[in-house]
């Protein structure tokens, strides 16, 4: 897959989706063993990982890291893809003097090109951060019939 083709993917938001609900499901895996943590990441890291009391938990300060990095840039997403709309997020709404001003159409065109830059990264973040969590939590072991298909 070329690298610019993942955010085009339903990939990126099922990782951000698995990161919203990791750091509660770490909390309750304590408590089932982990098997709704199991079943969660079954279903939107499309990997098995091994039901355990501790290994998600492990994986809990990965998960707040993450989630402030990949919140940092989703925000940056959306505040500069949605430039003109900032005064509503209680942010200063002077282009004048910003990348790109002093009309709104080149201030918006700049930041455009941020959130874009900020969109593109996210994917990769995301997959990197799936990647570690797996790693964390434990795959699942194969069966015969996983091998087999591959």
């Amino acid at each position: 897959m070329g690298w610019w083709r993942l955010p085009f993917t339903g990939e990126p938001y099922r990782l951000t989706l698995f990161l919203l609900l990791s750091i509660p499901l770490a909390i309750w895996s304590v408590a089932d063993c982990g098997a709704v943590q199991r079943r969660v990441a079954a279903a939107l890291l499309r990997h098995e990982v091994e039901e355990s009391r501790g290994r998600g938990l492990l994986a809990a300060p990965v998960d707040a890291v993450a989630l402030v990095v990949v919140g940092y840039c989703w925000l940056g997403v959306v505040l500069n893809l949605a430039y003109p709309a900032r005064p509503l997020f209680g942010m200063n709404g002077a282009y004048y003097d910003s990348w790109g001003g002093p009309t709104l159409a080149g201030a918006w065109a700049v930041h455009a090109l941020g959130g874009l830059g900020f969109w593109l990264l996210v994917a990769w973040l995301l997959r990197a951060y799936a990647a570690l969590w797996l790693h964390l939590a434990g795959r699942a072991p194969q069966s015969d019939d996983d091998v087999n298909r591959s």
